[in-house]
């Protein structure tokens, strides 16, 4: 199924299909050296955004359709500047103090959600 920019739905063939994310290692330390990249575990849904031309998909990790779950991410991802793009992102929603609030996220209270890293509110 894929939202359109004008909000239809419908289930067409799509040109890319959910990718089966790395999953992280719990690691004493982080491992040094230049080969390793670091991030932050914020406590979010790890979710996959695909945009294809003025459609697009958000999967949850394991491959579920979480479009209609964030209505407000979709939207920015089809007003992205770009024809076509997969994004991995952790969806979380926020406390005015910035902190992650997971407990809002399972509720649907979804006020205030970002899409990490490097986004912005949505």
């Amino acid at each position: 199924m894929w939202r359109s920019a004008d909000g239809y739905v419908a289930a067409v063939l799509r040109p890319s299909s959910f990718i089966i994310p790395a999953q992280p290692v719990l690691r004493d330390r982080p491992l040094k050296g230049d080969g390793w990249i670091h991030e932050v575990k914020f406590d979010g849904y790890r979710a996959q955004l695909h945009k294809a031309g003025d459609s697009a998909i958000i999967y949850s990790k394991n491959g579920r359709e979480f479009s209609n779950r964030f209505p407000g991410i979709l939207h920015a991802l089809l007003s992205l500047p770009c024809k076509d793009a997969i994004i991995d992102a952790e969806v979380v929603a926020l406390k005015d103090d910035g902190s992650a609030d997971f407990r809002a996220l399972l509720s649907g209270n979804t006020r205030r959600i970002i899409c990490a890293p490097g986004a912005s509110t949505c």
